[in-house]
């Protein structure tokens, strides 16, 4: 029994042995002898002479037991290699904490070393800042409101409004302001029913709408529509009157523009003075866009509301009259030298200027006003309703 138990041991040292030989060629010849001395009698042999043979069986486990720990020895170990691994990592690490630490002191004392009183003056330097902004933005918002709130003062008890433009403009920038504002009190003043470009766009697609019609039809629809022959007449008056402006312009330096409304030009009903004296002219280079500077006068315009009246206004004829040299060569306006202003209705004035402040150039030409003589438009235009 004893016997059984000692080879069941040995069967197993065997294939622990044969294992390890495996992963390790070396210990096989180590291996060779361990069987050669692990052979097994017969069990004859074992039951005649059972305790020799227990003996030799215990030397020969001794023996397998002696090889594999000189293996572990030889082998090298996978866990001692991770072991060294881990200890360098840990190594670098240690270092790179170690850098940080040193530089994170160098910053604490370069932060120490600076006075506490240059973070604060930075501090207070920042929120001075801020408020300044804020200060000036305010103080913006207010000049705008007090500079409208003072146009429309004027505008109410002196009927003038005034717009200063930052700079100079052209000639032809004059004739598009005298233009525009001619076409905002035609509407403004109900003597159109719609503004200028709407009459224009609306007149157009009329015209495309008939062109397939025969020229029988269309004079019939002329003659049963007079509501559109007296806006076609408006036009053709206004868009003819725009076109001499234009040629005048171009031939001589015009101050001042009246339209009058209704009555007669002694005596008319309405009064109404664009004054461009005061306008510095220069080349266009160095001259305002003339976009900018209609919105600019479009916009003072609405904050005087010089053109409203809640009173009702019937249709009337309106007269353009121009001041210009004497000697210009305009051939379509009318020359009128004994033509005063007149002083019993009350004129409304609009006043165009250039802010000498920022104009550094010379200022404007006014020195030769005596030779100038107003010029009457042969035609006036006739409003219309719908």
């Amino acid at each position: 029994m004893q016997c059984g138990q000692v080879q069941a041991r040995t069967f197993k040292n065997m294939a622990e042995l044969s294992d390890s030989v495996k992963s390790n060629p070396e210990d096989a010849e180590n291996v060779s002898v361990v069987k050669r001395r692990l052979s097994f009698p017969s069990q004859k042999n074992i039951s005649l002479a059972g305790e020799p043979n227990a003996d030799r069986s215990a030397r020969s486990l001794q023996s397998v037991r002696r090889l594999s720990a000189e293996k572990a020895e030889r082998l090298p170990s996978s866990e001692a290699t991770d072991e060294c691994t881990e200890e360098k990592n840990a190594a670098k690490l240690k270092d790179v904490s170690l850098k940080q630490n040193r530089t994170n002191n160098a910053e604490d004392k370069e932060n120490a070393a600076m006075p506490l009183t240059d973070i604060t003056e930075g501090s207070a330097r920042e929120d001075a800042s801020g408020q300044g902004s804020n200060l000036t933005a305010n103080q913006q918002h207010t000049n705008v409101e007090e500079k409208d709130a003072e146009v429309a003062r004027r505008a109410r008890e002196e009927a003038c409004v005034d717009v200063v433009f930052p700079g100079a403009v052209t000639q032809n920038s004059c004739y598009h302001f005298v233009s525009e504002i001619l076409k905002c009190i035609l509407y403004q003043r109900q003597q159109l029913p719609m503004t200028y470009d709407q009459l224009v766009y609306s007149q157009k697609k009329q015209q495309t709408s008939t062109q397939d019609k025969d020229a029988v039809s269309r004079r019939s629809m002329q003659s049963a529509d007079p509501d559109r022959r007296k806006c076609q007449q408006t036009l053709q008056e206004l868009e003819e009157v725009l076109q001499q402006l234009e040629v005048l312009f171009s031939l001589s330096r015009v101050p001042c523009v009246l339209l009058l409304m209704g009555g007669s030009v002694v005596l008319p009903k309405e009064l109404y003075e664009i004054n461009m004296e005061a306008l510095v002219l220069a080349a266009p280079d160095q001259s305002l866009r003339v976009s900018s500077c209609l919105r600019q006068l479009f916009r003072t315009l609405f904050v005087a509301d010089l053109l409203s009246d809640a009173r009702p206004v019937r249709l009337m004829p309106t007269t353009v009259l121009a001041l210009a040299h004497r000697d210009c060569g305009v051939s379509w306006f009318r020359p009128k030298l004994q033509f005063k202003v007149p002083t019993r209705v009350k004129n409304k004035t609009i006043a165009l200027c250039t802010d000498p402040g920022t104009w550094k150039g010379p200022g404007a030409a006014g020195s030769d006003w005596q030779d100038y003589v107003w010029f009457q438009a042969p035609m006036a235009i006739k409003g219309f309703s719908n």
